[in-house]
């Protein structure tokens, strides 16, 4: 037999040892077990996902500090656990703490676990990310990590710039640099001023490869600075000893290669024209061995642009040789010239392999920005919805992860939450919650639901009035000024319900659509439905296996409906989107409490299918409940098309749903050949009463 009639199905394991171990048995069927995910009813952003049980804790079997416990030093803070219903992992989560209980004849000794999803632990973390510039030079996936580098964040009153490769040595600093100063470049925290200083940094040994590079960040001012004088010295144990790259007038650079320390000059490119002056730069010298000759390359890449500046050529007869030392601006004299995250790698890469990084990753789209952070910090990932269909975003700020996420979210106005099947997280894109089809479709006259049903219509969630702006931008407002919920005193509207939101978004272009798509969501004019709640042991739906799976499947930001509605309830189909679950497990019981907001504001315009409706229409006279022919008045704004294939459609006069099969007539008013009561409502309608499209087509963000 099967559930109902047999006990439901659950399985508990625990990662011990790293195989997945089942406890099933040690669960206590008293106290059941209670999953929670997802939006809770009226929140505004995605909880933790949680789960408590209780097991069995005789002889302190589950007690990690108990040495006599055959999971000693094998479970503890943060063991992962997950639930399962027939197979089907419903929570991923882990336990944080173990906290024993017994009566006071210790003969019932029990451990109550309160599990939690991954944004638990990551909500308690206070670290701001790197910048993107260090994070893409030490990242472990990095095309060539560096065998030296120096980011140059150092904060002021710094006496050397730290090294951020394991074991390597700070650079030295001689003079006075002003730290911690110049903050343009989005890719990185504020970087020093030479300031007439000079450091000198010392590369640990390496594996030489006949390729090397040093790259590092660079400004210098609109006005230039001081002619002839050496940017950066590499040293080398080749036969080309030392290499200079000296800046020159008008924003030149200058290669040079020395046979020793004390002269024997055997490469001067002489001052080429790159025009550096007063631009945002990362600036690359290459060195590579070519038989007995080395092929060597200046290059730069502005933040932001896709095309560079590279000059290039070939020094016969000298070898490069590990590099051995760096010094930047030897014996001084360079004053206001900004430079950082100086690296030197093995092999040679293509100056774009961090362009990303260098511009911040601005223009990146949000739902990319989420499946990068989450891989960068070797979290588990899934979507629901092109990633790449998402919000442009502006450059990655200075924050922690979870609020990098966020920013991200919100920005797109998606969804960030805990997949059930694994310990990570997964993001729903806002384009991937447009016109779905219904995941779970339950009917009301077939005993589908539990109660209670009870539709709401208050004002949460209302927002009329919106200003959203922008990091270190603009901002623009929204208001809806008519219909039911605008900001008009009541009866013709609901009065001011205003919010404000900062973003992260590409540029102040956005703002407009971004209030006006906030206020399309916070003025849905129809009842709210923030539970609708389902019992799986319910014979009608384990009877059904469409709707059985359905509801199984039934995830977050998925389309859930309910049709066949009693009298009582406004008449049509409900329709909503699933934010948050509660499930209930008992030996006999199977609950879904599922958390719900109307799905209509993401029921959004087609191109070249659907229909923007006629504002401004009226009845010109009064119908029975049985008028076939209507006679429409259009006061303002075009007029209804007369075109057959843009018929038939649906309107709406005082609740009736009605199916215009014709219209005619070139001016107002115009006649509807017309179908009555499409949604079960009839009656009879009053001259002036407002027409309007049964659905109008809503431009999506």
């Amino acid at each position: 037999m099967a559930f109902p009639i047999d006990p439901l199905d659950v399985t508990v394991e625990l990662l011990i040892d790293g195989v997945w171990t089942d406890i099933t048995t040690d669960v206590l069927v008293r106290d059941g077990i209670t999953i929670t995910r997802g939006r809770r009813d009226e929140g505004v952003q995605t909880d933790p996902s949680r789960c408590s049980l209780s097991i069995k804790n005789t002889g302190g079997k589950y007690s990690p500090r108990n040495p006599n416990s055959i999971y000693y030093g094998k479970i503890g803070r943060n063991t992962q656990i997950r639930i399962k219903v027939d197979g089907e992992v419903r929570f991923h989560g882990e336990v944080s703490s173990w906290p024993p209980k017994w009566d006071v004849s210790g003969n019932d000794v029990w451990t109550p676990i309160e599990a939690a999803g991954i944004t638990r632990r990551l909500g308690q973390g206070s670290t701001v990310l790197s910048s993107t510039m260090y994070r893409g030079l030490t990242y472990p996936e990095a095309t060539d990590t560096p065998v030296a580098y120096w980011p140059c964040e150092d904060a002021k009153g710094s006496t050397a710039l730290a090294s951020a490769t394991p074991g390597g040595s700070p650079m030295r600093i001689k003079g006075a640099p002003t730290l911690a100063q110049f903050g343009d470049f989005v890719a990185s925290a504020p970087i020093p001023l030479l300031s007439d200083s000079e450091w000198t940094g010392t590369v640990p040994t390496y594996t030489v490869t006949g390729e090397t590079q040093v790259r590092f960040l660079l400004h210098v001012p609109s006005t230039g600075t001081v002619n002839n004088q050496t940017i950066i010295r590499i040293r080398t144990q080749g036969t080309a000893k030392l290499w200079h790259l000296n800046y020159g007038t008008g924003g030149a650079l200058q290669l040079q290669a020395f046979a020793g320390d004390n002269g024997g000059g055997v490469l001067d490119t002489g001052m080429v024209s790159f025009d550096i002056d007063g631009k945002l730069l990362r600036v690359s010298i290459e060195l590579t061995e070519n038989g007995s000759n080395i092929d060597w390359a200046v290059a730069t890449l502005e933040v932001g642009q896709e095309v560079g500046a590279v000059y290039f050529g070939t020094l016969n007869s000298y070898s490069v040789g590990p590099i051995s030392q760096i010094i930047v601006s030897p014996e001084g004299g360079i004053d206001d010239v900004a430079i950082g995250h100086i690296s030197v790698q093995s092999a040679v890469t293509t100056l774009f392999d961090l362009a990303g990084q260098l511009a911040g990753w601005h223009s990146e789209p949000a739902g990319r920005r989420i499946e990068r952070l989450c891989e960068e910090e070797g979290i588990p990932f899934t979507s629901v919805g092109d990633l790449d269909d998402t919000e442009p975003l502006g450059t990655q700020r200075s924050a922690t992860l979870m609020e990098l996420l966020i920013d991200a979210a919100q920005a797109d106005d998606g969804i960030l939450y805990e997949p059930r099947d694994e310990f990570g997280l997964a993001y729903r894109t806002r384009s991937g919650m447009y016109n779905q089809s219904a995941t779970a479709e339950l009917d009301y006259s077939d005993g589908h639901l539990s109660p209670p049903l009870e539709p709401i219509d208050d004002d949460q969630g209302v927002v009329n009035d919106v200003t959203v702006s922008r990091y270190d931008g603009s901002s623009a407002r929204y208001t809806k000024d008519s219909g039911p919920l605008s900001v008009s005193d009541p009866p013709n509207g609901v009065g001011r319900y205003d919010d404000s939101i900062t973003l992260n978004v590409r540029d102040d272009a956005r703002l407009a659509d971004q209030a006006s798509w906030r206020i399309h969501v916070g003025t849905v004019d129809e009842a709210r439905y923030p539970t609708i709640t389902v019992s799986m042991s319910n014979s009608e739906i384990q009877s059904n296996s469409t709707v059985k799976n359905g509801l199984i499947d039934l995830d977050i930001g998925d389309r859930i409906t309910i049709d066949s509605l009693p009298e009582w309830i406004p008449p049509g189909l409900i329709s909503q989107l699933a934010l948050g679950f509660t499930e209930t497990l008992e030996p006999y019981v199977w609950q879904i409490d599922v958390n719900c907001v109307p799905e209509s504001p993401y029921e959004v315009a087609v191109y070249g299918t659907d229909r923007y409706g006629t504002d401004y229409s009226t009845l010109s006279s009064s119908s029975t409940s049985s008028t076939t022919s209507l006679l429409v008045a259009t006061s303002k704004g075009p007029l209804w098309t007369t075109a057959s294939g843009d018929l038939p459609l649906d309107i709406v006069i005082d609740g009736e749903q009605i199916r215009v099969n014709s219209i005619s007539g070139s001016s107002s008013p115009q006649t509807f050949s017309v179908t009555r009561s499409r949604n079960g409502v009839v009656k009879s309608h009053s001259s002036g009463a407002k027409v309007t499209l049964f659905k109008p087509a809503i431009r999506a963000l």
